[in-house]
């Protein structure tokens, strides 16, 4: 299987990136996935010179990408301010992907607050990741949309809709299938037969079905096995997107770990 074992820096992010950075290394990751959002590196936060020495520390890592901010920053969204700055910080995050050696970012959509205005809310999607996408394509990052669906309030409602984003942007349309959303979702075999192809990038982590609780797999109720088949043509990264929280998590960053490898390990028959 040729896709490598990640793990993101949110999962640490009560900690500085640098720390998240030390830890991800210290327990043997070769890929990770850098949180281009406060409190880590969002663009705006990262200057030239720490953008360098970030650059030197993460050359230790074989692959790494990263994910387009998340606060307020709705790509989607129908109020004109909002939506050009969204689009103005993805485009920040891509260069700061670049800067940093990543080869990809994860985009989340955007957001559908209503649905009177769904329409808009698509054309305006896809209008954003067009220039997105363009300024990728300028400096040789991959963009993969995210599946977020309604339990995020995510403009992909159901699997067409994330279907017809993805294809807005041409061959340029890349997917990061996240397990836990299409969980949540309950749309996991909807998104895996129409955007299987696509997908280049997963996230990947375990929930009961009814919260994202970004769980070790196994530790919860999803059936992976619909997802092997994906894995064995995966040529990226699967990042185990789990979350360890200071003062409220019984065991520690390194059970987290241990337990995320555990379940790694039997999905896939083999050491990591």
């Amino acid at each position: 299987m040729p896709a490598i074992l990640g793990v993101s820096s949110s999962m640490l992010l009560e900690r500085s990136i640098e720390q998240t950075i030390a830890f991800a290394d210290d327990e043997g990751f070769r890929a990770f996935e850098l949180w281009a959002d406060h409190p880590h590196v969002h663009p705006d936060e990262t200057p030239k010179d720490a953008r360098q020495r970030l650059a030197k520390s993460l050359r230790r890592f074989d692959r790494l990408s990263a994910h387009g901010p998340l606060g307020n920053a709705s790509i989607a969204s129908i109020n004109p301010g909002i939506w050009r700055e969204s689009v103005r910080q993805h485009i920040a995050a891509v260069e700061l992907a670049h800067d940093l050696g990543a080869t990809l970012l994860v985009v989340h959509p955007g957001d559908l607050r209503d649905r009177r205005f769904k329409a808009d809310a698509l054309r305006l999607s896809c209008e954003a990741l067009g220039k997105i996408a363009g300024r990728a394509a300028e400096l040789g990052v991959t963009i993969a949309l995210e599946n977020c669906g309604p339990y995020h309030a995510g403009i992909d409602e159901t699997a067409d809709d994330l279907t017809t984003i993805v294809r807005s942007l041409g061959p340029r349309g890349k997917v990061c299938l996240d397990t836990g959303h299409a969980a949540v979702n309950k749309n996991a075999d909807e998104l895996i037969a129409a955007l299987g192809g696509d997908v280049v990038h997963i996230h990947i982590h375990d929930n009961h079905g009814a919260r994202d609780e970004h769980l070790p797999i196994g530790a919860g109720s999803i059936d992976f096995s619909r997802y092997v088949k994906l894995l064995d043509r995966l040529e990226g990264i699967a990042v185990a997107e789990v979350v360890w929280e200071e003062g409220k998590m019984s065991g520690t960053p390194q059970d987290l770990v241990r337990a995320t490898r555990i379940g790694w390990e039997k999905l896939v028959g083999k050491r990591v």
